[in-house]
Parts: structure tokens; sequence; C-alpha cells
């Protein structure tokens, strides 16, 4: 038994060996190649793209308005606003000082220089101020 293992041992090694030197004659040497043209700059285009969720964060001094999407809010995006922005609050003319966090928005931006540039942000719905409708009895 222990000489059948040795001699198929022996055996695939020698095969590996024969593949290696197959493999290796069958490379042809290559023959110089031209080199690819030089790939032209373009220009990157802006891609658009939109983003609907709930207001995380508004940051008035960097203009900028954090948008949370998906399970548990963990996706989404932060978007640039510039003064050519709009922004309307439920259907009027608004300022980024009138977007709350907890608000639901629906932002248009582009992707420009690794930067998402809001064209336009439309609050849907407001955040609503929870109040306790349950009266406690005065404590003793």
């Amino acid at each position: 038994m222990r000489g059948s293992v040795t001699a198929t041992v022996a055996m695939l090694a020698g095969l590996v060996m024969l593949g290696t030197v197959v493999a290796q004659a069958q490379v042809q040497p290559s023959s110089p190649r031209p080199a690819p043209p030089a790939a032209t700059a373009t220009p990157e285009v802006p891609k658009d793209k939109q983003v609907e969720g709930t207001v995380s964060k508004v940051d008035p001094l960097g203009r900028t308005v954090g948008v949370s999407t998906g399970l548990f809010g963990l996706l989404g995006a932060t978007v640039q606003v510039a003064d050519d922005t709009q922004i309307l609050v439920q259907g009027q003319p608004s300022k980024l000082t009138d977007i709350q966090q907890g608000d639901k928005v629906r932002a248009s931006y582009e992707v420009r220089d690794g930067k998402n540039l809001a064209r336009s942000i439309e609050v849907t719905q407001k955040k609503t101020q929870q109040r306790s409708s349950r009266a406690y009895p005065p404590t003793q």
C-alpha cells in the first residue's frame, strides 16, 4: 500500500512537470505591439441623481443637507446647496434655513468633481411635532 501511494505521488509530480514544459513550449515570443493611443481627456459629464428620504442634518454654514434613506437611515447622500439651488417647502419657494432635521425631502443633484451639487430640494412633508396627548394626574 505504501509503495502504491509513493508511486502515485511520483506520477502526479511528473505530470505537473510535463504540463509546465508543454505550456512553456506553446508560448510564442510576442511581437512588439504598438502602444495604445493616448487617451484623450474628456471632461467629466455631470451625472444627474435623485435621493428621497429624511433630513438627517442641516448645516447652514457649510450649506449642506444630509438625506438618509434605506433601512435605519443607513443610506443616502449629503448635497451641497448653491445660490441657484431651488428650495421648495410644501410647494412654496423657501430658504435653506426652512429645512429642518426630520423633514421628508426629495433632492435632485448632480455629481461634479466628486461633490453632490443640489439642483433642487423639495420638502414633501414637514416633521410633525409629537405632543403627548396623555394627561397625567397631579402628583401628591
